[in-house]
């Protein structure tokens, strides 16, 4: 698999997964749609910002694998 497939593909995922997790969040913290709405805005935000922050920090040994 070349890597452009291999970055598109976990990307994707990533991203499903994060917006999975943000919903469910949102979901268990809002007792009303509007709280619901802005806890998985604020999950989403806080997971992908997360995200890369992990990805720029070990970029090196991201690259060596």
């Amino acid at each position: 698999m070349n890597e452009d497939l291999f970055v598109r593909v976990v990307g994707g995922i990533g991203t499903i997964a994060i917006l999975l997790v943000a919903v469910t969040a949102g979901a268990l913290l809002g007792n009303n749609p509007d709280e619901m709405f802005a806890w998985s805005m604020i999950s989403a935000v806080t997971l992908s910002t997360g995200a890369v922050i992990i990805i720029y920090r070990f970029k090196d040994k991201i690259d060596s694998i």
